[in-house]
């Protein structure tokens, strides 16, 4: 069946938004970095000197699934695909996975690279392999470019950071993002994605650490008012209704309206 020009255009826009994103020296790690293949497990690969996290992933991964499974509802849809790539130098992590050497961890649609500075907070490394699953769960579902395009930023890290226990929020407590919200500093929940890339913390004025904090309350607040009416919402928003009215459709209110909810209840 031949393609259509929707799909065709989206085609050419996905292959605009990987190139965007995607530095020489990325392209260059991709062609030439090897890593071994831990042999109980063909999801995860490590470079030499990463034995002992590539171990600490394979005694945990399947648990770490599960618990991401129950948060968002839905198993994976193509977990065979998933890979957790394990570094041994910060560098060419960054290299490899476009993210700054100061992150832990980061991921692509079916990828988790983990930078070998998780050693520093090893604590973390099973929420940050959470918070990293989050995003791939919900991008299978949808695909990249819905993703992208239709899902705003803040949702999918208040989903990460909710369903990871706080990974990427650690730095700020609940007690300081309620502070800053009650101040007025505060980011504006888009209905929608971005044309490249998610709005981030700096487009708000806010820390990142700052920035996921808050919108991981946002989404606790979504299900704490109704965990049924969010559970459809997202499971919705997997079958691909729009993330502008969903919350209507289930909640019986707009996003704006919920929002205002939040604030009212914080301010109280």
């Amino acid at each position: 069946m031949p393609l259509s020009k929707i799909m065709i255009l989206r085609y050419i826009l996905s292959l605009i938004l990987l190139v965007s994103t995607t530095g020489c020296s990325n392209i260059y790690s991709r062609l030439t970095y090897d890593f071994e293949e831990l042999s109980s497990s063909i999801n995860i690969l490590y470079e030499i000197g990463a034995e002992d996290l590539a171990m600490y992933t394979d005694e945990n991964l399947e648990d770490i699934f599960s618990e991401v499974e129950a948060q968002q509802y839905l198993q994976f849809k193509a977990p065979e695909e998933i890979k957790v790539i394990l570094f041994n130098d910060k560098g060419r992590y960054s290299n490899y996975s476009s993210a700054s050497m100061r992150t832990r961890g980061s991921a692509t649609t079916n990828d988790i690279y983990i930078s070998p500075i998780i050693r520093e907070r090893i604590e973390t490394f099973r929420s940050v392999l959470k918070h990293e699953l989050s995003h791939i769960h919900i991008r299978q579902y949808i695909g990249t470019w819905s993703y992208v395009r239709d899902i705003p930023g803040w949702f999918l890290e208040g989903l990460a950071v909710e369903s990871s226990g706080g990974a990427g929020a650690e730095n700020v407590s609940t007690e300081e993002a309620i502070k800053f919200i009650k101040a007025g500093k505060y980011f504006s929940p888009r209905t929608e994605g971005g044309f490249l890339r998610h709005n981030s913390a700096h487009d708000y004025g806010l820390k990142p650490h700052m920035y996921y904090r808050q919108a991981g309350l946002f989404v606790r607040y979504l299900k704490e008012l109704d965990n049924d009416s969010f559970k459809r919402s997202y499971i919705g928003l997997t079958k691909g209704e729009s993330f502008g009215i969903v919350w209507k459709m289930h909640y019986g209110k707009n996003l704006e309206e919920l929002w205002e909810g939040f604030i009212e209840k914080l301010q109280a």
